[in-house]
């Protein structure tokens, strides 16, 4: 089944009323018993349709396909004028694999946004349960003339990008996991991968991505996820992916400008305001050795400060994985 058809049949069941094989078969430009194929193909991605009889078929939950021409149109112009290209795919690896894709000079400003991902990636390789046209996957490329060794909080940035957009869309209680999870209620509710390529001294070329929990039901998928999540839904119900991610480009944007011009100096207070380690006595495991003690903020690159009752160690991203202890 393609990409062009999932994306159609989903749009097309993303009505109250059934819809019949014969019409669904019409609409697709096939057979009927093609069109029992693709259903089963769209439940495959995790989406629940009920067959009922003498009706047809029916989405148990309406979708909300991204838009982009909506996305771009509700943009504030001076964001929307500084990007590329937008493009909305139904499914790929990721969005940030297809992001990297692009010749490099392409990169910059560009966005990619995806319904689906299979082969969506966090921190250490752990795989990212993306049910079909439930959550946000996006990816932007930006072009900075910082050196590599400057860019060591960009995930830190990122987060924090996040979590106002969080904000902006009526959240509250949402905090940042150093360097770039988002917990809610101490349950995942969002991701940040950052991928940097470039020049020890600068020019560098960054793909950032951000996953979003949005809507994201219990089912055998999610039985697979080896940690607690949570989704948007659960504290707003009505809340539109596609406005979300107009809220997220803006603020990603925003805060790319700032940290190009400023560095990470103007987002330490943010921090403070997001920070959900600090104060707290985590346990720090560093490959082969595991580290205790109390987080106590970051530094002015963005390094975690842990204080060990002993020392005060600076540790870094992609160095480190971090869990609360119990005590």
């Amino acid at each position: 089944m393609s990409n062009a058809i999932i994306q159609r049949l989903a749009g097309y069941l993303s009505v109250k009323e059934s819809r019949s094989g014969e019409a669904i078969a019409h609409e697709l430009g096939c057979s009927r018993t093609a069109v029992w194929k693709h259903v089963e193909s769209l439940r495959a991605l995790g989406i629940e349709i009920d067959a009922v009889a003498g009706k047809g078929y029916r989405l148990r939950e309406p979708l909300e396909l991204l838009d982009g021409t909506l996305i771009l149109a509700g943009l504030d112009p001076a964001v929307r004028e500084k990007l590329r290209d937008l493009e909305i795919e139904s499914s790929l690896d990721s969005t940030n694999s297809a992001l990297r894709r692009l010749a490099v000079e392409d990169q910059h400003a560009a966005v990619i946004l995806a319904e689906h991902q299979f082969g969506g990636r966090g921190r250490r390789g752990r795989q990212w349960h993306s049910p079909y046209a439930r959550n946000i996957y996006l990816s932007i490329g930006w072009k900075l003339e910082n050196s590599l060794s400057e860019l060591g909080c960009l995930s830190l940035v990122v987060a924090l990008a996040t979590a106002r957009t969080l904000s902006r869309a009526g959240l509250n209680g949402h905090t940042v996991k150093w360097p770039n999870d988002l917990l809610l209620d101490g349950r995942k509710l969002c991701g940040c991968l950052v991928e940097v390529q470039g020049d020890a001294q600068g020019p560098c070329h960054a793909v950032l991505g951000v996953g979003i929990n949005v809507h994201m039901p219990a089912s055998e998928f999610t039985e697979e996820i080896d940690q607690p999540w949570t989704d948007v839904h659960s504290r707003l119900p009505d809340c539109s992916r596609n406005s979300l991610a107009i809220l997220l480009l803006e603020e990603l944007v925003t805060g790319l400008d700032l940290f190009a011009g400023k560095g990470f100096a103007p987002f330490r207070d943010d921090w403070k305001q997001w920070d959900g380690l600090r104060g707290q006595t985590i346990e720090v495991d560093a490959g082969k050795s595991a580290l205790r003690g109390t987080a106590v903020g970051i530094s002015e690159s963005g390094a975690l400060l842990l204080d060990t009752g002993n020392d005060i160690l600076k540790l870094y991203s992609g160095e480190v994985s971090l869990r609360k202890t119990k005590i």
